[in-house]
């Protein structure tokens, strides 16, 4: 077991290594600047409107937390998908085409002790990444606001409006980041399933980023309004319904059972691909 946990570090460092690995954290600080500054600029907009007509008071709302929320929100599917994918899309396409899985598999190790460490190198980091966007969004709205204040969430699309006071709504940005860093692991597992076919790393990143992208862009449409249980970002939603005021736990545990169900799917079937290439000749 040690055994194991040291060659998953040696494929941290190894990821780490690489500076497309902090594309994402650099893109992600840079927006989440830019969105502060024009929230401090033109106001909360749309959240300021439905604090109002719910007869709350904007000047207790506009917190770190809300302002967090807000930047989150706006930033991590688009920004989110494109660097998972980068990443997840390179770890095995790229060491195929460099030949150095070839020189990896002369010694004494299985195919799937490889892979598994490759994929929990993936998970680890889309679930890292997430942390890194909710939490230095969270010190940046500090900065702006300062501590203290209430937290209003304002999820449109899931229906969820609620208010909460400061150490409460600490409590379910909390959960809702770690739902959230759970749910965007499947954007990875779809880059790392394509990634072990035979193709360019690039082609790896592209079709899992299109992927997503139609998948979002039907669930927003209206036309798969019937279908909704047959989109994979319907279900990734389900970190939203840690923030509703009450919590639906067996929609919950539905969401995140189709979600790391998808992931197992995309591993075993990567899996299954990467085992039937010859690597060695």
């Amino acid at each position: 077991m040690m055994l194991f946990f040291q060659q998953w570090r040696g494929e941290l460092l190894k990821l780490f290594a690489r500076r497309r690995t902090y594309l994402g954290f650099g893109a992600f600080v840079l927006l989440e600047v830019l969105i502060l500054w024009l929230i401090k600029v033109k106001g909360l907009g749309p959240v300021q409107r439905a604090i109002v007509g719910s007869g709350e008071s904007m000047d207790y709302y506009f917190s770190a937390l809300t302002v967090s929320l807000i930047v989150v929100s706006m930033s991590v599917f688009f920004l989110g998908a494109l660097y998972l994918t980068l990443v997840a899309g390179d770890i095995v396409a790229k060491e195929g085409e460099d030949g150095h899985l070839r020189l990896l598999l002369a010694r004494p190790v299985s195919r799937f002790r490889v892979l598994l460490l490759k994929y929990l190198t993936c998970f680890g980091y889309a679930f890292f990444l997430i942390q890194f966007l909710a939490w230095t969004a969270f010190v940046l709205g500090l900065v702006l606001c300062g501590w203290g204040g209430g937290f209003c969430v304002l999820i449109m699309d899931m229906d969820i409006v609620s208010f909460y006071e400061w150490d409460e709504g600490l409590k379910r940005y909390a959960w809702g980041m770690l739902g959230l860093g759970l749910s965007m692991t499947t954007m990875a597992s779809i880059a790392f399933f394509l990634s072990c076919f035979p193709i360019k790393p690039a082609a790896a990143t592209i079709g899992a980023l299109s992927y997503l992208l139609v998948d979002f862009i039907l669930r927003n449409s209206g036309f798969m309004e019937s279908y909704q249980h047959l989109l994979i970002t319907r279900h990734m939603a389900v970190w939203t319904r840690l923030l509703a005021e009450t919590i639906d736990w067996p929609l919950v545990v539905r969401g995140y059972a189709v979600v790391f169900a998808a992931n197992i799917t995309l591993f075993s079937l990567g899996y299954a691909v990467f085992e039937s290439r010859d690597l060695k000749s």
